[in-house]
């Protein structure tokens, strides 16, 4: 599975931004942000869970938020 992310501007002043994620074409999520940095730590966030989720042992490989030991 191909999943990207961008940081896109909205017309809503209390959430100007929003996070896009993508499966090729297709918009399989998006989450409003207060921020570009919001945006950044939730994308990392998010990627970081789904590489835990992944993983066959519970654990990513080392360097991943999920990391034990």
């Amino acid at each position: 599975m191909t999943l990207t992310a961008d940081i896109r501007p909205t017309a809503f002043k209390a959430r100007p931004f929003k996070v896009v994620f993508r499966r090729h074409e297709e918009v399989v999520a998006e989450w409003p942000v207060a921020s570009r940095q919001a945006g950044e730590e939730r994308i990392a966030e998010t990627l970081g869970a789904l590489a835990c989720a992944k993983s066959a042992r519970g654990s990513a490989p080392k360097g991943m938020p999920c990391h034990v030991g």
